[in-house]
């Protein structure tokens, strides 16, 4: 068999293209096969070819083999032509008549369109062969297969610059961990996210910047990740900024698994900054859970601090309480005379007044009105005391615009769990005993009957 040049490859596509595709080493096979000087394979759509040549054979008298796609008669069928000199379209050629004397040509299409081709050419003639025909099918076949495979690669590739480009621009930090929570990958936005560059977070745990609050349910999560429990996910924490600070947020978490074993094999997250949802969210709750005006603790909160109380104190009977029912006297005069305005800077001096006789732990709540209770933890003497500095406080006169306006304050005192042993019971309680402190005139205080 005579020796073999380098395969020649002309191209003007892409790296990725050239590199991909075997054809030298399939023109190559297809020259040892058929024992021709010439094999070449044309892409035209891709602007590529490569050409296989025997090291004793001339090179540019075969130049034309590379474009020989161009002039084929039937190009979208097999082609065997056994000798160029009896074929009509052929004999007349320049490359027939002359140098380098062309005699046999098999061609192929090949490619999704068949807008390729496999030739093989020689300078002897070649009778058909019906064996033959089907070795250079399968050559083309061949081919066809690489193109595929090739195809699939620049999809997968396109997809991955495609996603890649979603997650470097999105917002959202996105995040790839494998079951013990390593970070494999992380995105850019993180930079905004955290402070942190991607790859001073890469090879490191979430779990090493979560809140110390925040980490029993984050570790309960991981965990139920690791186990292939826990498919999806959205859970709010905390993780600490590179400056220190804590950052809120909001990580939708999914498990991802094998696709050959479907074991599960990792995570992807993605998370977002929730600070200003969280701020947001805690403006409502103290709105809905605190006096606009006074800004104490509203009916609702009261009660609840009030069921907390009994809670406590069915723990532990000696966490005792008492309970002071107030009512602020003559302050309807206040709204008629000096108007409502007038009225709300008093509300807000009382509660003032109010908080600032008490001890950490004691809770004062306005119920609504000029109604005002207090969770003293303490007992009945200490109540009694406390009720008295209460009533001297707000004795004190009230200065306004328009001079001073001087009010009163009654106040009943209720015990738990002697005088109510529920929160309904102990309120009515204290509710009778201020009736009795206002039925003795005002501006006084008096304790539950019992």
């Amino acid at each position: 068999m005579p020796g073999r040049s380098p395969s020649i490859s002309q191209s003007t596509g892409s790296v990725f293209a050239l590199q991909s595709l075997p054809f030298d080493a399939l023109c190559r096979t297809a020259r040892d096969l058929f024992d021709v000087p010439v094999a070449a394979i044309c892409l035209p759509g891709e602007q590529l070819s490569w050409m296989d040549i025997g090291a004793d054979i001339e090179r540019d008298a075969w130049d034309f083999a590379t474009n020989f796609h161009q002039e084929a008669p039937n190009r979208s069928i097999p082609i065997w032509i056994a000798d160029a000199t009896q074929d009509s379209q052929l004999a007349n050629r320049r490359y027939v008549t002359e140098a380098p004397g062309l005699r046999f040509l098999a061609s192929i299409p090949l490619g999704p369109n068949g807008e390729g081709r496999l030739t093989l050419f020689d300078t002897r003639p070649r009778p058909g062969s019906a064996g033959g025909l089907r070795q250079l099918q399968n050559l083309a076949a061949l081919a066809d297969a690489c193109l595929a495979l090739r195809q699939t690669a620049r999809e997968a590739i396109a997809g991955e610059r495609y996603f890649r480009l979603l997650a470097e621009t999105s917002t959202d930090t996105i995040v790839r961990g494998d079951l013990e929570g390593t970070r494999l990958y992380i995105s850019p936005s993180v930079r905004t996210l955290l402070g942190y560059e991607p790859e001073e977070l890469i090879g490191h745990k979430a779990s090493e910047l979560v809140h110390p609050d925040d980490a029993a349910s984050f570790g309960a999560m991981m965990g139920e990740v690791r186990a292939g429990r826990l498919d999806v996910h959205v859970a709010e924490l905390r993780q600490r900024h590179k400056n220190g600070h804590w950052v809120w947020m909001e990580a939708a978490i999914r498990l991802t698994r094998d696709p050959a074993t479907g074991a599960p094999n990792g995570y992807v997250t993605s998370v977002r900054d929730i600070a200003r949802r969280k701020e947001l969210e805690a403006k409502l709750a103290h709105l809905a859970s605190y006096d606009l005006l006074t800004g104490l603790p509203n009916r609702a909160l009261f009660t609840s601090l009030l069921e907390e109380a009994f809670e406590a104190l069915g723990k532990d009977a000696r966490r005792g309480f008492t309970l002071l029912y107030m009512d602020l006297d003559r302050f309807k005069q206040v709204n008629d005379t000096h108007g409502h305005q007038t009225g709300d800077a008093v509300l807000r001096e009382a509660s003032a007044r109010f908080q600032a006789m008490l001890r950490a732990g004691d809770i004062v709540a306005r119920l609504g009105g000029d109604e005002f209770t207090i969770i003293l933890r303490a007992h009945r003497r200490e109540a009694e005391m406390l009720a008295k500095r209460l009533i001297a406080a707000i004795q004190a006169p009230f200065q306004h615009d328009h001079g001073p306006v001087s009010i009163g304050l009654s106040i009943g005192i209720a015990q738990a769990p002697q005088d109510g042993a529920e929160p309904d019971a102990l309120l009515s309680a204290a509710d009778g005993a201020l009736y009795a402190a206002k039925a003795a005139g005002r501006n006084t205080y008096r304790l539950c009957s019992g």
